[in-house]
C-alpha cells in the first residue's frame, strides 16, 4: 500500500469517527399531508362535483415532538383531530399509544410479540394476492433494494448544515421512483433511537424506503405516493445532548389503554390495524 492509499484510508477514518453519535436529544418537526383531489367530492362535501379530497380526506398538518433518552422513546403528535403520545421502551419491548380527542382518552399497548404476529398476518395477506394475480397470469418481481446517490447541494436545517441525498427504489411493477432527502452528516442517534412502532407503522410522516441507509440524520423530506398524496416532513428545531427528566417517558393516568388487538377489533383491524392521524402509526 502506497503512502497516497494509506493517507487517503486515515482520512476517511477520521471522517467516520468525526460523526456524533447521540443518545440524548429533542426534535421538534413538522409534516403536511396533501391529499389529491376527488373529482366526485362537491366544494362544500364529499358529494358528486368535484373539490374535496381524496376519499373525502382534507390536507392536514402535524406538529410533532419527539424525545429520545437511552432505552426510551417519546413523541407527541398534534393534529386538528387531536393529540396523541407514543411511548417505546427498548427494556421492555412495549409500545403504547395514547389519543386525546373530542372529550376522550384512549390508548392502546403491543408488544415485539404482537409485532410479529401483525407481520405474518401482513405477509399472509401478500401472499395470497400474489397468488391470486400469478393465477391471472401477472407475475412481479421482488422489490429492490434502495438505490441512494449522495449529492453535494447542501442547505441549513434548523441551524444544521445538511446534504442532499436520492434514494432510488423500484417496485414490484417495476416502477421506478426517487425521493430528495436532505440529512445532516454531522451526527447519527445511538442504538434504540427509533421512529417505528412495534405495528410496523413509520412515524416521521411515511419514511422512504432506504431512509435507515442515510449516512446521517434525516432533516426534511418528500414523499409522492402512487395515489398523488404527498407527505412533507421538515425538522424545525433539534436540541443535541439535551437535558431530559425520566418523568418525560412515565405513562400518564386517566388514560383506558387497551391490548393492541381490541383496538384494532374497534377501528379495522381487518384491514390492517388502527391508523392515527399523528404520522401513520399502526
Amino acid at each position: 500500500m502506497n503512502k497516497i492509499t494509506v493517507l487517503f484510508a486515515l482520512f476517511f477514518a477520521f471522517q467516520a469517527s468525526a460523526q456524533k453519535v447521540v443518545d440524548k436529544a429533542i426534535i421538534k418537526m413538522h409534516t403536511e399531508m396533501v391529499f389529491p383531489e376527488n373529482p366526485n367530492a362537491t366544494a362544500g362535501g364529499d358529494g358528486p362535483g368535484g373539490g374535496g379530497g381524496m376519499m373525502g380526506m382534507r390536507d392536514m398538518e402535524i406538529t410533532t415532538n419527539v424525545f429520545f433518552k437511552g432505552d426510551n422513546t417519546k413523541m407527541e403528535s398534534v393534529t386538528d383531530f387531536g393529540t396523541s403520545y407514543t411511548f417505546m421502551d427498548r427494556k421492555t419491548k412495549r409500545t403504547t399509544t395514547l389519543m386525546e380527542a373530542m372529550g376522550r382518552k384512549q390508548g392502546f399497548y403491543s408488544t415485539e410479540e404482537d409485532a410479529a404476529n401483525m407481520q405474518k398476518r401482513a405477509d399472509s395477506m401478500r401472499a395470497v394476492r400474489r397468488d391470486s394475480l400469478e393465477k391471472m397470469g401477472l407475475s412481479f418481481a421482488p422489490p429492490a433494494e434502495p438505490e441512494i446517490t449522495y449529492t453535494e447541494e447542501t442547505k441549513k436545517i434548523a441551524g444544521m448544515n445538511c446534504k442532499k441525498a436520492i434514494i432510488k427504489t423500484k417496485d414490484r411493477q417495476g416502477v421506478v421512483n426517487e425521493q430528495a432527502v436532505w440529512y445532516s452528516p454531522d451526527f447519527v442517534m445511538a442504538e434504540g433511537f427509533t421512529m417505528t412502532s412495534q405495528g410496523g407503522g413509520r412515524m416521521m410522516g411515511f419514511n422512504p424506503a432506504g431512509m435507515d441507509k442515510i449516512k446521517g440524520f434525516p432533516m426534511e423530506y418528500e414523499v409522492t405516493r402512487q395515489n398523488g398524496m404527498k407527505i412533507h416532513m421538515t425538522v424545525t428545531k433539534i436540541q443535541l445532548d439535551a437535558n431530559i427528566d425520566d418523568k418525560t417517558f412515565e405513562i400518564p393516568k386517566g388514560y383506558d389503554i387497551k391490548p393492541a388487538s381490541e383496538m384494532q377489533n374497534m377501528f379495522g383491524g381487518g384491514r390492517g390495524g388502527f391508523r392515527m392521524g399523528g404520522g401513520g402509526q399502526q
